[in-house]
């Protein structure tokens, strides 16, 4: 039976509660970082993380070469430190930086840390099609596609991408700015170094390890461990070439 009470505290309790539930439930706002291309595929995810829990208002973009709206969003900047101050004022924005190229990594490396935005206030984004074990571990301003599945005990960076039906095992480690493309296959306790490329379709042996800014080719089969730099292409992969070239 219900009976009313004075107790101030049973009060206090319940507003810390239903504060504290406000809080978790409060859209934050999102600017990408791009357009056209991945950019746009980040739109869509959010879009869906919407559709199932409204988590972001997507203000718009930041690009340096469209002006007109962005599939509806708009372009609210040219993608330099002077735009991005302005939004950081706001503690509620956070970003996506969504420009990714295989030929231009570098380039686009250092166009990231020019902005100077903390960690922090990068997105993280998980389709919620995907199946994320609870044991894993995933940094900020990573992006996770539909249907990828991500085993126990991964490590996964910061700036990571992972499109759509890619598979990470168990105790994988994906460092920062590494790139899955879709359907590429990681074994278990595979460790691909910072800016790690694996293409389409690709798959690799466990305990193997990609090195840094390598790129691995699509349908490679990778089956011992990838210099950094390298080029590699085939089943089993083999060396074609250094992307320093």
């Amino acid at each position: 039976m219900y009976r009313a009470t004075n107790d101030h505290s049973c009060t206090k309790g319940l507003k810390e509660k239903n504060a504290h539930r406000n809080e978790k439930l409060k859209v934050k706002k999102l600017i990408i970082i791009g357009g056209f291309g991945n950019g746009t595929v980040v739109q869509s995810t959010v879009e869906d993380i919407n559709e199932k829990n409204p988590t972001w208002n997507l203000l718009g973009f930041l690009n340096d070469r469209e002006t007109d709206p962005i599939n509806g969003y708009p372009v609210l900047g040219k993608i330099d430190a002077e735009t991005v101050s302005r939004f950081l004022k706001d503690p509620d924005v956070y970003f996506f930086y969504s420009l990714i190229s295989v030929k231009l990594n570098y380039k686009f490396l250092g166009k990231l840390h020019d902005l100077q935005i903390p960690q922090h206030r990068f997105a993280t984004l998980i389709h919620p099609t995907a199946v994320i074990s609870k044991y894993a571990k995933i940094g900020h301003g990573t992006c996770i596609q539909p249907f990828v599945s991500v085993g126990p005990n991964t490590h996964i960076g910061n700036h990571v991408q992972i499109f759509a039906q890619a598979l990470v095992g168990h105790g994988a480690r994906l460092d920062d700015y590494s790139y899955v493309a879709n359907n590429a296959c990681i074994g278990a306790d595979v460790h691909l170094k910072e800016g790690a490329y694996l293409g389409t379709n690709a798959t690799t042996l466990e305990f193997v390890s990609l090195g840094k800014w390598s790129v691995t080719g699509i349908g490679a089969v990778v089956l011992k461990d990838v210099p950094d730099y390298a080029k590699m292409v085939g089943n089993p992969a083999r060396q074609i070439g250094s992307v320093a070239e």
